[in-house]
Formats: C-alpha cells, structure tokens, sequence
C-alpha cells in the first residue's frame, strides 16, 4: 500500500465540510476572542484592590 493512502486514511479519509460548520467555527472563535478582550487580568483585578479610592465631593451639599 503507498504510504500516502496509508496516511490519508489514518488521518481519517476525506473530510467534507460545509459552509454551515465553517461559519459555526467562525462565530465560536470570535465569541471566545471578544470574550478573551473582555476579562480582566489577575494582576488588573488586584492593582484595583490595593488602588487607594478617590473621594468624590458631593456638589450638592458644598456652599458655592
């Protein structure tokens, strides 16, 4: 048997994909892409811990 036939079908022979699949593939890789943008690391999660708060002033209750 020639090595390549060998191969091919140890790979698992001919792979048909459709259009629906591709796009599927497509969509599950943005969506874990957008969600990869989105989460704040470790390090941003514990700077903002140990970040001394700003106290805002009410204008509200300050004589003008």
């Amino acid at each position: 048997m020639d090595t390549n036939i060998a191969a091919w079908m140890i790979a698992g022979g001919p792979r048909i994909e459709l259009k629906a699949t591709q796009r599927d593939r497509d969509q599950l890789h943005a969506l874990r892409e957008s969600q990869r943008v989105e989460r704040v690391s470790f390090l941003d999660r514990i700077r903002g811990i140990t970040r001394p708060r700003t106290v805002e002033t009410d204008l509200v209750c300050c004589a003008a």
